[in-house]
């Protein structure tokens, strides 16, 4: 009972961005803060700073937006190290934003954030399982390289209205190798989902690519039936 007493008396809310992440700790009435880089080695010295303060990493609460951008790797890898890493839902936290009577870009602040923590105790959040991340990871690749290929369709009638015909046949034959990678990136999610069924949809799927999910998503639950 000392142990999970311990473990519910300090909180920690997190703040993303691409490069940095802000942590602020709540701990025996102090409120400590710490800034690291977004990566591997920010994680690790984010995990020996909270040691230093006396802090159990195993089962401490760690609160984040997963909404926001550059949270999701920070995220996974802090469950790994043991903590209790919690999704801060919009809904509920602009609820207790409202409550407490503070301005609403206060959503991703890593103190309000700590403090919604400690007050609210989110349920923790589960991390996806290694196959839904590869195919987060190949619909990102795919997305890549679709958007290089409409900047060399637009670079190509550029070339073709100014008469500058050997650029121009000189990028035909690269749109035709993107085409060539997407139709294998397609093929290669296509396949992935069909040796993972079950996985679920991730939020890429809801616009930009319609037809893999009718091919693949749509496909299973049609099975299904």
């Amino acid at each position: 009972m000392e142990y999970a007493i311990k473990q519910e008396s300090a909180f920690v809310g997190i703040e993303t961005s691409k490069l940095r992440l802000k942590a602020v700790l709540l701990s025996g009435g102090e409120v400590l803060c710490k800034v690291l880089e977004n990566d591997v080695a920010g994680y690790r010295w984010l995990r020996s700073w909270l040691q230093r303060n006396d802090i159990t990493i195993m089962g401490l609460r760690v609160c984040l937006r997963l909404d926001a951008p550059h949270s999701e790797v920070a995220a996974r890898v802090l469950a790994e190290m043991g903590m209790l890493v919690c999704d801060a839902q919009p809904t509920q936290l602009q609820e207790y934003i409202r409550d407490q009577g503070l301005p609403e870009d206060a959503a991703r602040s890593a103190v309000v954030l700590a403090h919604y923590c400690a007050a609210a105790r989110p349920a923790p959040w589960t991390p996806p399982s290694p196959a839904y991340v590869e195919l987060r990871l190949w619909l990102r690749r795919l997305y890549t390289v679709q958007q290089l290929r409409k900047q060399e369709v637009a670079r190509l009638e550029s070339h073709f209205h100014a008469g500058q015909i050997a650029l121009h046949q000189l990028l035909r034959q690269q749109i035709a190798c993107l085409d060539a990678q997407i139709r294998q990136h397609e093929m290669a999610i296509l396949e992935h989902v069909r040796r993972h069924p079950g996985l679920p949809r991730p939020p890429e799927l809801a616009g930009t690519y319609q037809r893999i999910a009718r091919y693949t998503f749509g496909a299973s639950l049609a099975g299904g039936h």
